[in-house]
């Protein structure tokens, strides 16, 4: 039977768990945005070089919650084989949806929202992953789309500056800032919503496929 949602219980669901895992996603946002701005400024044509790093430690965070939150339901969890080819699979179709006319790409990143977690938590492979994520989210398109592009407001600001410095750049007068400090907050910024959008994707997990009591909910702080 289709479980409906609302935007309040995603996002809830959602910051019950950063809230209560607070320590490690702080670090994890400071380690890999300081990364990010150490590369942008003394190697800015290695940008890429963090990509599978960062994979890794998405990977390891969500193992994690899962084990935490009592999500698991195969006899192990799923490893970083799957979870890497699913991330590449999604995102290269996410990003030509962006890229074509935005709106698909926006509706395949709520369909997939859950994939990584069910990789993980029912140690499937990457082509079941994508499918579960398919049809758990069946019916509750809009509300994931809206708590998604809450979540990513740090996301969409860091893209507003990007645009902007460069439009400044292009007329001449791009504002006086140090390629450190910039880099720096425009990393915070993007990596505060990579990392928040992981623990999305698990509190989805959660609430249709691991069970949405707000009782269970409120686990998450104990």
């Amino acid at each position: 039977m289709e479980h409906r949602l609302s935007f309040g219980q995603i996002i809830a669901g959602t910051f019950a768990l950063v809230l209560g895992d607070l320590p490690v996603v702080l670090l994890t946002i400071v380690a890999i945005a300081a990364a990010a701005t150490f590369i942008d400024v003394t190697a800015p044509s290695a940008g890429n070089i963090l990509n599978i790093p960062v994979m890794v430690v998405q990977y390891y965070l969500i193992r994690r919650l899962i084990e935490r939150q009592g999500l698991r339901s195969a006899d192990r969890l799923g490893g970083f084989g799957s979870f890497f080819v699913v991330g590449l699979v999604t995102g290269l179709a996410i990003l030509l949806g962006f890229v074509l006319l935005i709106l698909p790409g926006i509706y395949l990143s709520a369909r997939w929202s859950l994939a990584d977690a069910a990789i993980v938590a029912e140690n499937r492979g990457f082509s079941d992953a994508i499918k579960r994520s398919w049809d758990a989210t069946a019916g509750n398109v809009l509300p994931i789309v809206l708590a998604s592009l809450a979540i990513s407001i740090p996301l969409i600001v860091y893209m507003a500056l990007i645009f902007a410095t460069g439009f400044a750049a292009a007329q001449g007068n791009a504002p006086e800032v140090t390629s450190f400090g910039f880099s720096g907050v425009t990393n915070l910024l993007l990596y505060a919503s990579q990392v928040c959008l992981w623990y999305f994707g698990v509190a989805l997990y959660r609430l249709l496929l691991g069970g949405s009591d707000e009782a269970q909910l409120g686990e998450v702080f104990a």
